[in-house]
């Protein structure tokens, strides 16, 4: 986890990583993760990059509320794990 300009509480690593077990689940395999978390003025972004041994899956997304932006993120992380796991 990555802090760009704002400081990783242990409430936003609780939270980022609840939802992480989650989302990762699904995976089946080991999983690399890494999170980046950036704010500028109001806008505050949350970057989620996923690699495992056959693909490495990248999702980002900017609102105003930093957990929104981890939430929104963590969807499309989702989606596209279970797009890969249909094709497979």
């Amino acid at each position: 986890m990555t802090g760009r300009k704002i400081e990783i509480t242990d409430g936003i690593r609780t939270h980022l990583n609840n939802k992480m077990n989650k989302t990762i689940a699904d995976l089946d395999e080991a999983a690399d993760v890494h999170v980046a978390l950036a704010v500028e003025k109001h806008r505050h972004f949350a970057e989620v990059t996923v690699k495992t041994k056959g693909f490495t899956i990248h999702s980002q997304e900017e609102t105003n509320d930093l957990y929104v932006s981890m939430d929104k993120a963590l969807v499309k992380m989702e989606k596209q794990i279970r797009k890969h796991k249909e094709k497979n």
